[in-house]
Formats: structure tokens, sequence, C-alpha cells
């Protein structure tokens, strides 16, 4: 995506403090977009970390009548907003609208397109209105370095951030009267972005070493993994920026690697392989020695992407244990809201749903439901696609071995194509196979696929998902098909249940 292949010209800062509050407001950022000129039907993409979940939130608000949107974003730490499209905004600021926004504010934007200006209002409006008038780019390496040698990579992300830095201290001289937030957090972005530009690099060497027969890292990477781990990272100053979670997951994945290799085979009598996997990587966290914060956010993003939503006695005995009383209570809460989202309708309303028109329907678990309930009493895998989505074609490759793999087990397979011309989608259903036996082919409405995708948290594609017999979601996260023996273990599980 190309907010993760550069770091931001135009930074419009909310000052900010990440305060955990239980009260709804508090728990909450508003974001107020207002167009000068009224225009109706214009769309945005706002993009907003969830680090609970280790993971991105996209959004597409659509401007009124009255050339106004308005969003209201969960948030119990301190966000980076992240707005754009590919008209009024980009027409009006070079690049994309930056915000770091903390619990409980307001960001009121009115973009005055008629006469191409940017003015806030609400908290803040100094610091964000210094920056309209100060724009600074942030460069990084991001995605570029797989096709270079190592150290070659490293020497240029190097000097990218020396250069970045030098940039930051010049406008800082050059204007002493900056918001120091604004300054601030200019430097952690860079810093971000180049801690984040050292892990990709590291991972994205990882096979010049693999294929001579390593199994874990050398030294040289380990020397190269200590210059970002550093305190100015594992305890950060400044709010973090979009980058940090790129950072923190490849951090916490390359040390755990760093201490246990690449084969790291779990023992005998493991009853729960994803929480023995998930307390092994809490010991890698634990010895990264990174603020409290920083750690529970890792340690949670790590168990929902493991373990998903499926609690048991034990995990709760675990989770208790590497957890705060005050992180445990909030990762609980979501799991229990979630649960209760992907949680299938009553026999009376599924009766009031199958009698409904589909065209009738618009909210998404509705569609979804109806979508899935001829199929009740057989495991659904789903993939969310599309025919413009390489890595999506790349995986519709492996069917032929996913089928055989499952060819004994009762199991409808659907997919849900997104922003797909017809032309290409009849082409890639007969390519590959999509309107074969057990399969469901289907292109929604814009509208409805978008309201099934927000239901179903799709975060990018392609996206798998496995519906239990029963009609509930049980994982959102399901393997992909070019790993069809995890696929048919996670099913055999439903079955068993």
């Amino acid at each position: 995506m190309k907010q993760t292949l550069y770091l931001f010209s135009l930074l419009l800062i909310v000052v900010c403090c990440s305060i955990p509050n239980r009260n709804k407001e508090a728990n909450s950022v508003t974001v107020t977009f207002q167009l000068a000129s009224k225009s109706e039907g214009e769309k945005a993409t706002l993009i907003y970390p969830d680090y609970l979940k280790f993971g991105q939130v996209s959004l597409n608000p659509v401007t009124d009548s009255e050339g106004k949107w308005s969003v209201e974003l969960p948030a119990n730490r301190t966000l980076h907003i992240q707005i754009w499209d590919h008209n009024k905004i980009l027409g009006v600021v070079w690049k994309e609208l930056n915000l770091f926004c903390r619990p409980g504010t307001k960001a009121e934007i009115l973009l005055d397109d008629i006469n191409n200006r940017c003015i806030f209002s609400g908290e803040n409006a100094e610091a964000h209105n210094a920056q309209i008038a100060h724009p600074l780019k942030i460069d990084n390496f991001h995605g570029r370095m797989f096709d270079m040698e190592m150290q070659a990579a490293l020497s240029h992300i190097r000097n990218i951030h020396k250069n970045n830095m030098y940039k930051i201290d010049t406008l800082a001289a050059a204007h002493p009267d900056l918001p120091a937030g604004y300054v601030e957090s200019l430097r952690q972005m860079a810093r971000y972005g180049y801690a984040m530009d050292i892990t990709q690099n590291l991972k994205g060497h990882y096979s010049d070493f693999l294929s001579q027969g390593n199994t874990t890292l050398p030294d040289e990477y380990l020397e190269i993994l200590s210059e970002i781990k550093t305190e100015e990272f594992l305890y950060p100053q400044a709010p973090l920026p979009c980058d940090a979670y790129y950072y923190l997951r490849d951090v916490m994945g390359i040390e755990y690697i760093a201490q246990n290799g690449f084969i790291d085979p779990f023992p005998d009598g493991i009853t729960d392989e994803k929480l023995y996997f998930f307390q092994e990587h809490c010991m890698a966290i634990d010895s990264l020695k990174s603020s409290e914060e920083l750690s529970q956010l890792m340690k949670t993003g790590y168990f929902l992407s493991e373990c998903g939503y499926e609690m048991t006695p034990e995990r709760e005995k675990v989770l208790q244990n590497e957890l705060t009383p005050e992180t445990f209570a909030t990762l609980m809460q979501y799991i229990d809201s979630v649960n209760s989202k992907y949680a299938t309708f009553t026999d009376e309303q599924m009766e009031k749903i199958e009698a409904t028109p589909i065209d009738s329907l618009i909210d998404g678990k509705e569609i979804f439901q109806k979508l899935i309930a001829p199929y009740r009493g057989r495991v659904v895998y789903v993939d969310v696609w599309g025919t413009w989505c390489g890595p999506c074609r790349s995986e519709l490759e492996h069917l032929p071995q996913l089928h055989e793999e499952l060819k004994d087990l009762p199991v409808t397979y659907m997919y849900l194509a997104k922003n797909s011309p017809e032309e290409l989608w009849h082409k890639a259903t007969k390519h590959f196979g999509l309107d074969g036996e057990d399969c469901v082919n289907l292109r929604l409405p814009a509208s409805q696929q978008k309201a099934v995708e927000e239901f179903l948290e799709v975060r990018g594609f392609p996206t798998y998902i496995l519906i239990a017999p029963d009609g509930s979601i049980a994982d959102n996260k399901a393997p992909r098909p070019s790993m069809p023996s995890d696929v048919r273990q996670a099913i055999e599980k439903l079955y068993k249940k």
C-alpha cells in the first residue's frame, strides 16, 4: 500500500499523550471533514492503526449533500490517522493528511477546494495549521531493498535516515516558533521509518543464508538488529507513528528467530500448539526489555494473531500471567465483543433474513448470514479476493492441491470478488475453476461487498475466513490455499467441536 511505501510529506499533529480511560467519549477520536464547495459523493480513504490487534483499519467515508463526513474511531491510546483521496485532497495538499490524535479529542478539517487551502479548528489547530505552512517530506526505503545486497541496502537506509534528521533539524532551526510536538513527531516518524527499513531489510534477506543451510540468524544480523533495539524505539517519548506497528511486529519476530532459530518444534504432550507459541513469543518480547506499554501491545497483538478469539481456561490463565490487569480486562472485553458480533443469528432471525430478498439487505452481518445460510452443517471456506490482486491470483493457483487435500471433508468454497470487472471476473472464474463442485462464486454490488468486508474485518487481500457448521465465524484469518495441510487441520478441528 502506498502509505507504507513513503513516509509523509504533510504532518498535521495533535500534541498527544495516551491516557487510558473507560469513559466512552475519552476512548474515541472524532474526525470531521468539510469541503468548502459542498461537493457530494467525494470518497476519501482513512487509515488508522489498531494496536490491540496489531493491524490497520481502512475506512472510506463519503461526503454528504453538504460536502461533509464525520467518523468516530475507537482509541484507548493516541492514534496516527492518515487521510487522502485522489481528487479533492490531493488537489489542495501535496500528499496525505496525517493526524496524531489522543483519546477524547476532535480533529476538524475544512478543505477549501475553492481557494486551495486547508484549515483546521478544534484541539491543537495551531499545530495543525503550522504544518500547512511548513510541510516536510520524510524519505524512506520501504519495499526497495530486496534486490540489493544486504550491506548496500543497509548503507542506503542509514544515509536516508541521516538526511531526514538533517532536514528536520534545519527546519526547526529556521523556524524556532514551530510547535515542539510537530518537530518531535517528525523525528519520531523518521526514527521508526528507519527502524522499519532495517527490520524489513533483515527479513528480505533471510533467503541469503537459509539457502546456505543456516537455520538461525548469523552474528552480522544480530549486530544489525541491535541498532534498532535501543531505548528510543522501545521507550518512545512521542506518539507512535504507523510505521511503529510494522517495526514492533518485525522486531518481535526477528528476536524470536534469534533465540529459537527458524525451526522450533514444540515438545511432545502439547495440546494447544498456538498457546505454546504465544508463550514462546512472550519470552522473546520480555527479552526486548521494552516499555510496559509496548510489551503489552506486542503480546495482545500476537495472541490475537496466533490464537484468535477462542478462549479456554488454560489460555485465560496464561494471559492473566502475561498481561497487566488493565490490559487483560481490555482484551477480554474485546474478545467478548467480537464473539458476540460473529455469533450466528437465532432461528427466528434467520427465518426473517431468509425471507428477505438479498437486494434489500444493507447490514453486513445480515448479508453474509444469508449468503452462507444454504450451507449450514458444512464448513465454509471463504476467499475474499479481486481480479486485480496479484497475491490473490497466486493463491488461487494452489486450489487443485487444496481441493485434493480436503476431498474427503464436507467443505463449501465461497469466493467473494471485490472491485472486479465482470468480464475479467468470468475469465478468472473459468481459469481457476471457481465454479467447480462445492464452489460458490459471487460478485456482490460494491455497497454490499463493502458492508460484508467491514463486518468480517477484512484488512487486506486476499483474506481467508472459516465458517463453522453452525454458521458462526470461527476464524477471520484462516490459512491460505498454499497451506493445504494447515487448512485441513483447522477444518477438522471445527468438525470435532
